[in-house]
């Protein structure tokens, strides 16, 4: 359904990419079975232990993406990917078998030719404040469109404005003003694209 590429690796991609540092976590994991800590090249890193998994959250202080890991409980890589927090997968999103194998590769990127990099270059050029709580970038691709949705806040005005552009030619489709939403929803639905995941 979504345009994305999905490919079986080789047996010779066997190589594990890292192990969760279980004897680390236990040590300082809180009553959440959750551990926080800054790195010293200013990474902020978030684990946390579920009952079939690890899971390690990690993004530097000037990146708008985070980092995302998921381990088995023998702490062997299960799978890891970047994303924009909450709202999309970006770039290549890598699986792996228990005993550390990479087994699948899915581009979450190939739909696109208008880049995340064009979408920032396109947020600068507007002077948008991705800061402001009510920012959100939301993008989506299946068989019938490709788009990237942008949401902001209209300084000085109690509204949003909403953009909706069209990820392969990186045209301007709509463009509209919207009240607040009512408990953080939105009731319109064409005012966010087909999610990804």
């Amino acid at each position: 359904m979504f345009l994305v590429v999905i490919s079986s690796c080789s047996a010779q991609k066997n190589k594990t990419m890292k192990t969760f540092d279980i004897e680390t976590f236990n040590k300082y994991k809180n009553h959440l079975n959750e551990y926080k800590f800054v790195k010293e090249d200013s990474i902020f890193i978030r684990q946390i232990e579920w009952q079939d998994n690890y899971e390690e959250i990690s993004k530097s202080k000037n990146s708008f993406l985070e980092n995302y890991k998921s381990f088995y409980k023998s702490g062997k890589i299960k799978m890891k990917v970047s994303r924009f927090p909450n709202k999309f997968l970006k770039g290549i999103m890598k699986e792996y078998d228990e005993q550390g194998t990479l087994v699948k590769e899915t581009d979450y990127d190939a739909p696109y030719k208008f880049t995340w990099e064009d979408i920032l270059k396109f947020i600068k050029k507007r002077k948008i404040d991705m800061d402001h709580e009510q920012f959100e970038i939301t993008r989506g691709s299946n068989e019938k469109a490709t788009s990237w949705t942008i949401v902001h806040d209209i300084k000085d005005v109690y509204k949003l404005h909403v953009i909706n552009i069209d990820g392969i030619t990186g045209e301007i489709t709509r463009e509209a003003e919207l009240d607040y939403p009512s408990g953080g929803e939105y009731e319109d639905e064409n005012d966010y694209p087909i999610e990804d995941e």
